[in-house]
Parts: C-alpha cells; sequence; structure tokens
C-alpha cells in the first residue's frame, strides 16, 4: 500500500510540473464475473482507487489519458445456488489504464483503450476454507470502454466496462476442453475529481 501512495504521490507531481496536463483521483467499486468458472453474474463486489493524467491531442476534442489504480476483480457465488457453497475468487491487481478519449457535446466523453495490470494478491476458497487450484496468471491485459460524464466543474462521473483479452487463468481440463480459460469480465462506477488543469 505505500509503494502505491508513493507511486499516486509522483504521478500527480508530473502532472502538476506540466501547465498541458491535467491530473486528478478517482475513486469508485466494481463489479465482475469470471467466464470459465461455471458462475455467471456481476456477483463480486470491489473497489477502484487510483490518480490518473491526461494530455490534450491535436484535436480539440481528443485527449490521452493513463492512470494508475488499485483495482479489486473477481468472481463471487451468489447465496442460495445448489452448487458449491460460499465460493469466492478475489483478485487485487496493480492497473495502468491507457486511453484515448473523445468528448461529445453537453459534457459527455467516450473514452477506449487498454489496461496492464499485475497481480498483488489472490485468494480462492468457499465454505471449507482455502482452494489450493492453480495461481492465475501476473499479468492481466484487459480491452476498456467506457464513458465519463461532467458532473461539475471539477468532478466527472466515470462508467467503465472491462474485458480481459488474455486468460487470467489457464484451463487446467483435458485437451477436449482446452478452449475453456477462465477470462474477467468487469464494470466499474467511479467518480474522477480534477485537481489540476
Amino acid at each position: 500500500m505505500k509503494n502505491l501512495l508513493l507511486s499516486l504521490a509522483f504521478l500527480t507531481s508530473m502532472s502538476l510540473m506540466a501547465q498541458k496536463f491535467e491530473a486528478g483521483f478517482v475513486g469508485g467499486f466494481t463489479t465482475s464475473q469470471i467466464s470459465g468458472d461455471g458462475l455467471a453474474g456481476f456477483d463480486k463486489a470491489g473497489a477502484r482507487l487510483g490518480a490518473y493524467i491526461t494530455y490534450p491531442l491535436r484535436k480539440r476534442r481528443m485527449n490521452f489519458e493513463v492512470g494508475m489504480q488499485y483495482l479489486q476483480k473477481g468472481s463471487r457465488m451468489p447465496s442460495g445456488k445448489n452448487t458449491v457453497s460460499n465460493y469466492t475468487m478475489n483478485l487485487h491487481y496493480l492497473e495502468l489504464p491507457f486511453t484515448i478519449n473523445y468528448a461529445l457535446k453537453n459534457g459527455l466523453v467516450i473514452e477506449s483503450g487498454l489496461g496492464a495490470g499485475i497481480l498483488l494478491k489472490h485468494t480462492e476458497e468457499d465454505a471449507n476454507g482455502p482452494l489450493r487450484g492453480s495461481a492465475p496468471n501476473t499479468l492481466a491485459v484487459d480491452f476498456l470502454f467506457g464513458l465519463q460524464y461532467q458532473v461539475f466543474e471539477h468532478l466527472k462521473f466515470n462508467l467503465r466496462y472491462g474485458n480481459s483479452i488474455i486468460p487470467i487463468r489457464e484451463s487446467e481440463v483435458t485437451e477436449q476442453e482446452r478452449n475453456k480459460d477462465w477470462y474477467s469480465s468487469l464494470v466499474t462506477f467511479a467518480l474522477m475529481y480534477q485537481i489540476s488543469r
């Protein structure tokens, strides 16, 4: 956590040194699922916390945005299902999202890009305790697509969808079923607070 805070401080100070850059903080929550684990539904809640900087491109309505954030993903079986009871997978990432943003009218911005994440920690358990499956891949690469909406002068609402491009875990089953690798899907709801312009 200490390294994350130092990185965020460095990211913010970098942006303050350059007048063309904008910088800010982002915070919100996530809801996620994993395809390939036999469960369905965005039932795993988590957190999204970090900072970002943007740089305007040649076209007035476009900018490049890069961030650094702590992101939680995973999978959870909702109570009441007649399968493995109380299954939960928690994935904790440090992610660098890179997006190209295009401003529409009325404060609406479309964003699209890639997120590169490093797995910091993971847990997997059910009602009987921790499970000993293969560890998820250390590197995660997601396709990102979202919307930003200017609520106030320094505050934006961000809705973002992410889907993994490479598996977060390879299948452990037979040769005939190798196509059932695990991929994550994520929806985040966050507020972006701009601290410099």
